[in-house]
């Protein structure tokens, strides 16, 4: 065939090559859309899972704060439960907040075993299992508190734990 014969005929159509080239695309582009949705559906049941994860502990400190029945409202009853101790010492200290800045500086060391608030004034009783340098360190970090004074009224050292009452007041 000469080049002025090639110029003169019309394109063959070849339809069995056509249809390959289209199976062949739509096979890469749905294994690559398929690919793409496995991720996606990995993605949303893990994010799912921890959802559910972080639902159930939630659930766990509310049950833990409120009890078995916690209602409709969780938060809403922990505003109202924290609104009748602040009403029952309309002029003392805040109970919540004080917890607050006693666990702010805490390790894994330090339990209170009880706290008595009156008025404006209060005694916390626990212990520190650490060593008297820890103990050293947590207490220089209260009385670094900008809403309440805290001050050492006894402290024992018993067997490996530090026994101590701290004394409590607003600035």
């Amino acid at each position: 065939m000469t080049k002025s014969e090639s110029n003169s005929k019309t394109p063959v159509f070849r339809s069995g090559k056509a249809s390959r080239r289209f199976l062949r695309n739509l096979v890469w582009v749905l294994a690559i859309g398929g690919l793409f949705l496995g991720g996606q559906g990995l993605r949303y049941f893990f994010h799912y899972n921890q959802l559910e994860e972080i639902r159930n502990e939630t659930n766990a400190l509310y049950v833990s704060a409120l009890g078995q029945d916690i209602g409709g409202s969780p938060y809403g009853r922990l505003q109202f439960e924290h609104g009748k101790l602040l009403a029952t010492n309309r002029i003392g200290l805040d109970p919540l907040r004080l917890l607050a800045a006693l666990s702010r500086p805490a390790d894994e060391n330090l339990r209170l075993e009880g706290v008595t608030l009156s008025g404006k004034t209060g005694r916390i009783r626990g212990s520190f299992a650490g060593n008297e340098q820890g103990f050293s360190a947590y207490f220089d970090k209260l009385t670094d508190d900008d809403h309440y004074l805290f001050s050492l009224y006894k402290s024992d050292l018993v067997g490996d734990q530090i026994v101590f009452i701290l004394k409590v007041e607003l600035q």
